[in-house]
């Protein structure tokens, strides 16, 4: 006769199986989430960046196929296919970044540079977006190789340490005491963060390069010297910044 119930002890080594494939399973998902991590974060920057690549394109591609689409009716299927528009928009953007930046190292393209910031000067918003993110850039690219201008900042409370880039320095008007004003990017995207005034002398001057601290913070911290200074504070090197 056939036995349709299982045993007390069948029963708990059934249990004990799938307690085993559930604790397998849990640490197999563990492992390969954080084996596919870096590939993903990767992913999605690139992402990024092709998305801001086709959109940029797009502006310069959409009259040239609406004219092309005008003399030839016939490609206006092939045109519009998303895939087709997308990947004509990545290579002309691309082309358009290859192209300026030739252009950037000779006097043609330093004039055309000119005349493009004196029409985005007449422009309210425009100056001031455009302003700002050509001078943070310009101050990170012409800072010198001796200069100290990554910190550590008491952020967000005064026993904690996060990794900052130094992009000014000022004078109090009030105490006369020396100011740094400290970008605090976030992990894992360094082009979002905080934007600090803080006393000179609370700072922790690190050794760093600007490329070692942006590798550190999208890296999440793994990616960081042996050791790092954490509690002394001091007043800014010699060094100008940017």
């Amino acid at each position: 006769m056939t036995r349709w119930a299982l045993t007390p002890e069948e029963l708990r080594r059934t249990r004990a199986r799938v307690r085993g494939w559930a604790t397998k399973g849990g640490e197999a998902i563990i492992v390969g989430a954080v084996a596919a991590a870096p590939l993903a974060l990767t992913l999605w920057v690139l992402w990024l960046v092709l998305q801001m690549a086709a959109f940029a394109g797009g502006l310069i591609t959409a009259p040239v196929t609406a004219a092309l689409i005008a003399m030839i009716p016939a490609l206006e299927g092939f045109l519009r296919q998303p895939f087709v528009a997308t990947s004509l928009n990545i290579i002309v953007a691309l082309a358009a970044l290859v192209m300026i930046g030739l252009m950037a190292r000779g006097v043609a393209g330093r004039v055309v540079g000119q005349m493009i910031e004196s029409f985005i000067a007449r422009i309210p918003v425009g100056n001031t977006v455009y302003g700002s993110a050509r001078q943070l850039i310009a101050s990170f690219q012409t800072t010198s190789d001796g200069a100290q201008n990554v910190v550590l900042i008491e952020f967000p409370s005064p026993e904690m340490r996060a990794v900052g880039l130094v992009t000014k320095r000022f004078r109090a008007l009030d105490t006369g005491e020396e100011l740094a004003v400290v970008y605090v990017p976030t992990t894992p995207n360094p082009t979002s963060g905080y934007v600090e005034i803080v006393p000179v002398d609370r700072l922790v001057w690190l050794d760093w390069t600007i490329n070692e601290a942006t590798q550190f913070i999208i890296s999440g911290g793994v990616i960081s010297p042996d050791g790092v200074k954490y509690r002394t504070t001091g007043l800014a090197p010699d060094v100008p910044v940017a």
